[in-house]
């Protein structure tokens, strides 16, 4: 009986109606082998990349909490920056997808071309536009007397470097379209693994380099950038690549790739604006607390990045197979990969769910010795398992969604869970209602739950499988 009811739930013959199938539905073997054959890559790439950031976290806490939570300040403010680009990515992994499912790799090569002169453009122009206004807008963000010069210092140099990153995220966003995890995970593996080596360089002072403490940490960051940059420029270098920028063609901008970028890449900037606003406001919300539950906040959300992994990756994955297969008219095959992943991330969900609840306080020890730190982040690790599920499970179907162009949608979804209800729930229960930080992580489990709920219903009505790119 049980053996039947799992067969139900993760067998792709049953993840389809009959009269939606176009063609033979694969195997469970060959599903569950192709989706994990493009997720591993990125799952290994996140993963790392967490975990060289919990390093990067742990290097920075040598200086102080702080100096955590100055570094804390500066992560919505620099997503905030990177939006208009960052949904301009969206749109490029979901346009590169759905040209490699028609086998129109001059469209995909196009798309990341035009791509590049537009994001690099963008990124340089909104960094000038900030960098002067950078202090006014940390001290809006929440920052207190304590971080605030460490926090502007440490978000100049970024702004700096930003345009340098944007360039290999495009990149990056067209290799995940195509199905090329790899290249992706390599990009980014070797610019954090050098961001590691120049912090221990540059932050304490080592081998004759200066300590500038949290500055370091930015230009170990920058530096980091700029080796990613060519890495990933190498990617795309190779004659016989899928993605490579040796032909004439493609530099101009052409109405069919601009049509489909504006299509995805409009609904996916309103969607950026609302969750970095959303995200901006909870964590002023939470900055507000304090310096030290500030840090206590920001040390969580870097152990529970490594579980964020998962979900990212099968969500990477899932976007590239449904775009693939919706310009392979196999919209039946979309629905099959979509659910796959979501399928696979459950049993990583609740793996994960064990690690955070059993082991979160040996894992708070590694950043802090803080008591209070690690008695309020001990009961956070709990909620952060609980949360787990529903989160892995929205950002796999919200994948699907973006690798359809459906983002017109998802941006209706962050309006209301990110900018509205996550906000609005974590200052109630924070400070009227008196429940503080763990408050605010009620309201973050709220805002995963309704999500997918929200997704679900999308998802399963349909009506993204009729979006033209």
């Amino acid at each position: 009986m049980a053996a039947h009811i799992l067969r139900k739930i993760y067998a792709p013959e049953f993840m389809v109606r009959k009269e939606l199938q176009r063609g033979e539905i694969p195997s469970t073997r060959e599903a569950y082998t192709t989706a994990l054959g493009v997720a591993w890559a990125s799952i290994l790439e996140t993963f790392l990349i967490s975990l060289i950031s919990m390093a990067d976290t742990i290097m920075v806490s040598s200086v102080g909490d702080a100096a955590i939570a100055a570094v804390g300040l500066c992560t919505q403010p620099r997503f905030i920056v990177m939006s208009l680009v960052s949904s301009m990515n969206v749109a490029i992994t979901s346009i590169a997808a759905r040209r490699k499912g028609e086998r129109d790799p001059d469209g995909a090569v196009s798309c990341l071309k035009q791509g590049l002169i537009l994001c690099f453009g963008l990124s340089l122009v909104i960094s000038a536009l900030f960098y002067p206004f950078a202090e006014r807008f940390l001290w809006f963000s929440g920052a207190q007397d304590d971080t605030i010069g460490l926090a502007t210092d440490y978000f100049r140099i970024l702004l700096i470097g930003i345009p340098i990153n944007c360039l290999s995220l495009t990149i990056s966003a067209a290799q995940r379209g195509i199905g090329n995890t790899r290249a992706s995970m390599n990009i980014n593996l070797c610019s954090n693994i050098v961001n590691l080596v120049f912090n221990y360089f540059l932050i304490g002072g080592k081998l004759g380099f200066p300590a500038l403490g949290v500055s370091g940490a930015a230009w170990a960051t920058v530096i980091g950038w700029v080796v990613g940059l060519g890495v990933a420029v190498a990617s795309v270098l190779h004659r016989g690549a899928y993605l490579n920028v040796w032909s004439r063609e493609g530099w101009r901008f052409d109405k069919r790739t601009l049509g489909a970028m504006y299509k995805v890449a409009s609904g996916s900037f309103l969607e950026q604006i609302c969750m970095r606003v959303g995200f901006f406001t909870y964590a002023k919300i939470i900055a507000g607390l304090g310096t030290t539950l500030f840090a206590a906040h920001q040390i969580v959300m870097n152990i529970m990045n490594l579980s964020f992994c998962f979900g990212e990756g099968f969500g990477i994955a899932s976007s590239s197979l449904v775009g693939q297969n919706l310009g392979a008219k196999r919209p039946d095959l979309s629905i099959v990969y979509g659910k796959v992943c979501q399928r696979m991330s459950l049993i990583t969900s609740s793996i994960l769910f064990l690690v955070l609840t059993l082991f979160g306080r040996q894992m708070l020890t590694l950043f802090t010795k803080d008591d209070e730190i690690i008695s309020v982040g001990s009961t956070i690790m709990v909620i952060a398992g609980v949360i787990l599920f529903g989160q892995a499970s929205q950002m796999i179907i919200m994948g699907s969604l973006r690798g359809a162009g459906d983002t017109k949608y998802t941006a209706v979804v962050s309006l209301i869970c990110i900018m509205i209800l996550r906000p609005g729930v974590a200052y109630l229960m924070a400070y009227p209602l008196g429940f503080g930080l763990i408050g605010a992580w009620i309201s973050f489990l709220l805002d995963q739950y309704l999500r997918l709920l929200l997704t679900y219903i999308r998802f399963s009505s349909g009506r993204w499988m009729k979006i033209q790119l």
